[in-house]
């Protein structure tokens, strides 16, 4: 029956991503226009808004009126392209669902690549399975286009004899990215050490293409904040409050934004701080208590490394918060996380793919990183699709065997 099963799917298997993809695409019609112009969540506002300051005043506002710096640029500017066409909310999260399926059919082709079809649609139906992926397209985050561009990257930076353009669009993926999530700066980090490590030189002479067209895209932003400001902003000025909250008296492993910082933020108003003074001041604020608390500084850094891998968040939305959806994210990806250290454990039986090793060190590297601010799910969830990948070309390549066939 097993044999059967497998058959099937491989043959079937373009006929069953076209489906699932039209599925997808279908639910997320009907389910941005149910959802309607509601944003609930105080970041989908602020990104609209800026998005909105800059068709009708020409500036990267949150009021209209004086410069900003708070939020990364990237998001704002892509809701801004398509509402200057008209684009009203609903059409803008339907962008995110055409994000998503490009991102599933990415993660089909990236695992045919070195695997079977039947891994590669159990990858599919493994991100199809996991719904907060669904729910996030609903909103007006970055997430879900960040996880197709990573998926892009990872589909463009795996590839055998890769040419010198690629490295340039690569740079101009990477660049963009990082205005829309400054965080990964440190993926790009990462790809530039595989490449160290793995590539011949040539290789790494041809991605440090990629990493200076990258920094140029990030240095234009980076400079216009510099200007307006008279001091260098990296992306955004809102480093310093994400670190104060990973780091002050009133931190927790789950809390993020949830954390009490209201003194902080009191004083900071008290003395009319701007965006990047403001920020500068919540960095000293968090220095100063690490220096003062080492020995909770480690515990609680170590802790949130372990919290990266949490199935629920502490939310300041209190509308959005529910034991079902708590439950939901357990059975869906308790079982995922399961599955990839199981896949870990069985390395001997199962050697580890170069591709698997690359995207294994990307998941779990981010956690670790983010112990440095504080860790969220929907942070996590452009590696979840790694993570997927790495758990379904296991189980393809585990059902296989039982059938007596060759995974690749």
């Amino acid at each position: 029956m097993l044999e059967r099963l497998i058959s099937f799917i491989e043959a079937k298997n373009q006929l069953i991503l076209i489906l699932l993809i039209s599925a997808l695409l279908l639910a997320g019609i009907v389910y941005s226009v149910f959802l309607g112009d509601n944003l609930r969540y105080i970041d989908e506002r602020d990104y609209h808004r800026i998005a909105e300051h800059l068709i009708d005043h020409h500036i990267y506002s949150a009021n209209g009126v004086d410069p900003a710096a708070m939020r990364p640029p990237g998001y704002p500017f892509f809701l801004a392209v398509f509402m200057l066409f008209g684009a009203n909310i609903v059409s803008l999260k339907l962008l995110n669902y055409i994000a998503f399926a490009i991102a599933l059919y990415l993660i089909h082709k990236i695992i045919t690549k070195e695997a079977s079809r039947l891994s590669s649609t159990i990858g599919v139906l493994l991100v199809i399975c996991y719904p907060v992926l669904f729910y996030t397209a609903g909103t007006l985050y970055p997430q879900i286009i960040a996880s197709t561009l990573l998926l892009l990257l990872v589909y463009l930076f795996t590839r055998e004899n890769i040419k010198i353009r690629t490295f340039f669009i690569g740079g101009l993926i990477f660049g963009y990215l990082i205005l829309m999530v400054p965080a990964f700066i440190f993926v790009l980090g990462i790809f530039g050490l595989w490449f160290l490590f793995t590539q011949k030189r040539s290789g790494v002479i041809k991605f440090a293409l990629t990493f200076l067209t990258a920094m140029l895209v990030v240095g234009s932003w980076s400079a216009r904040n510099t200007i307006i400001f008279d001091k260098f902003v990296f992306v955004a000025s809102n480093s310093g409050v994400n670190f104060l909250r990973g780091f002050s008296e009133n931190a927790t492993p789950n809390g993020g934004p949830m954390v009490d910082i209201t003194k902080y933020t009191e004083e900071a108003i008290s003395i009319n701080l701007d965006d990047v003074a403001t920020d500068e001041y919540y960095k000293a604020k968090a220095v100063e208590w690490i220096k003062s608390h080492k020995a909770e500084t480690v515990k609680l850094y170590f802790l949130k490394v372990l919290n990266y891998f949490n199935y629920r968040n502490d939310i300041y939305t209190k509308s959005e918060t529910s034991t079902v959806r708590d439950m939901v994210m357990l059975f869906t990806y308790g079982p995922l996380l399961l599955l990839f250290i199981l896949r870990l454990t069985m390395y001997k039986r199962f050697p580890i793919s170069k591709l698997e090793a690359f995207l294994i060190l990307l998941y779990l590297s981010n956690a670790f990183f983010y112990g440095i601010f504080y860790p969220r799910i929907r942070y996590r969830l452009p590696f979840d699709f790694l993570m997927i990948i790495v758990v379904a070309k296991f189980v393809g390549g585990w059902m296989m065997t039982r059938v007596g066939r060759s995974e690749t």
